[in-house]
């Protein structure tokens, strides 16, 4: 029979992953949100990784993107689409940056970060008992430890992303291949795919993702629920509704800060 102290053992034992997703969240919408739900899922059921955490990492404000709103906004809003999850957390490090970064070097940071955090818990040093003491809401904790004491091996840190952005690295000019192979090769990436999409395919092409296919887990989004942040800035310029697209306290505070080019009531 297996019992719970089985499950557990195996848990212990099965790698940890931490899923990271990259992006402008311009702004967050709860298709996002989803996509963590949909890699948890689907990396937990192939019985060969245990995700522990997920984390958001918005762009800095000199990523050139038109009808881009100030990372001040953007966090404060991907911090109230976050309030009811208890494994998704904002990291603004990225969004701190004085210039824009590569995707490679964000993954890189957090998997030093990671790799710091672990070694610290497995060698700690002496410290002194601190005090708890009350922080303000908007403050972000970016190192927010959650590796389990007693773990075999640092978490691995994985991409989370859509199709489109798998597809982009055949784009010519975007993408170095010493970027790309970093990313796949190194990290790998967990894709949730989108109507119209043929991932696999986009793949077979490609002898550097054929290369290391094995690091590519694709997710197929059955109950589609196609939510495009283009297409929600274009409606709430126009007045229109988002609600259920983006959630409620989002929606407040895009009003709130008139955000968007939303009209005056």
């Amino acid at each position: 029979m297996f019992s719970l102290h089985n499950l557990k053992r195996n848990m212990a034992t099965t790698p940890k992953v931490v899923l990271i997703a990259c992006g402008s969240f311009n702004p967050v919408t709860n298709m996002h949100m989803r996509m963590f739900e949909l890699g948890r899922d689907a990396l937990n059921k192939t019985g060969r990784f245990h995700v522990i955490e997920g984390i958001i990492s918005p762009v800095s404000d000199h990523y050139k993107k038109k009808d881009l709103a100030p990372a001040k906004h953007r966090t404060h809003m991907i911090k109230q689409a976050i309030k009811t999850s208890d494994w998704i957390r904002l990291d603004t490090w990225e969004s701190e940056q004085s210039q824009w970064l590569e995707t490679e070097k964000v993954l890189t940071h957090h998997r030093e970060a990671l790799d710091s955090r672990y070694n610290a818990n497995i060698h700690p040093t002496p410290t002194k008992r601190r005090k708890k003491t009350k922080t303000n809401e908007d403050e972000v904790d970016n190192s927010a430890p959650r590796i389990v004491a007693g773990s075999e091996e640092p978490p691995v840190l994985k991409l989370l992303c859509g199709a489109d952005l798998l597809e982009s690295f055949g784009t010519p000019g975007l993408w170095s291949d010493e970027d790309i192979e970093t990313i796949v090769g190194k990290h790998g990436l967990v894709c949730i795919t989108r109507a119209g999409t043929n991932p696999q395919k986009f793949i077979y092409e490609s002898d550097m993702l054929t290369k290391f296919q094995e690091n590519i887990l694709i997710v197929t989004e059955w109950m589609t629920n196609e939510i495009s942040a283009t297409k929600v800035r274009r409606a709430l310029g126009r007045g229109e509704s988002v609600k259920y697209l983006l959630p409620d306290p989002v929606i407040d505070y895009i009003r709130e800060q008139r955000l968007y080019g939303v009209p005056d009531k």
